[in-house]
């Protein structure tokens, strides 16, 4: 179930009324955040921007969860800054249905892109964009590298014979595999070689 963090208490009474399709947990305060982010994995926080100090600490530790800022009036600077760190900024006094509209809207926008994206220990594999990021930050690989992370990513705990590997990177070098291998276990990447089949598995653990 889509799971969120709401952080604004004139809001408290959407999750009975208009958000009950959703799993959501509400943050009285600072520590509060602190102890369920903590504690908690979430799709989105709905935030007053009261909190934003709190929230570019989270971004900064690599929490890369999307946040709507709620904002009590209009202030260009609030609505500068939320943009730095946030992904929507909304202003009271807000429609019921303006809030669940925006969260549907987050919802139905990460529903589509978790098609195309494996998740790995702490790693996230955009299989669109062939993009792969540690947490929040990309990472910078070579076409044969990431190619090598598509192929062991697609294919968890499957043993990839060398030869097989070697006709998918268009290589026949041992050694420039073993490099390549090299760099993703530097990264964090649980991979094992079976010497009875000439073969490497990427662990899951």
């Amino acid at each position: 179930m889509y799971k969120i963090l709401l952080c604004d208490g004139s809001l408290n009474y959407l999750v009975e009324k208009q958000l009950i399709s959703y799993d959501v947990d509400i943050a009285q305060n600072s520590d509060d955040i602190y102890g369920l982010t903590y504690e908690n994995t979430y799709d989105l926080y709905v935030v007053n921007v009261y909190y934003y100090d709190v929230f570019f600490l989270l971004r900064e530790h690599g929490d890369a969860t999307p946040i709507i800022f709620i904002d009590e009036l209009y202030n260009s600077q609030n609505l500068r800054k939320s943009f730095v760190i946030g992904d929507d900024y909304i202003v009271k006094p807000l429609y019921d249905e303006e809030i669940t509209t925006r969260i549907e809207y987050h919802y139905k926008k990460l529903s589509k892109h978790r098609d195309n994206i494996i998740k790995y220990k702490d790693f996230f594999y955009h299989l669109q964009t062939k993009q792969l990021y540690k947490q929040s930050e990309k990472l910078k690989l070579s076409p044969s590298e990431i190619k090598l992370v598509e192929l062991f990513l697609c294919n968890k705990d499957k043993a990839l014979s060398k030869l097989y590997l070697f006709e998918k990177l268009e290589s026949s070098s041992d050694g420039s595999l073993r490099v390549y291998i090299s760099k993703l276990h530097k990264l964090g990447f649980s991979i094992e070689y079976e010497r009875s089949t000439t073969s490497y598995v990427l662990v899951i653990k």
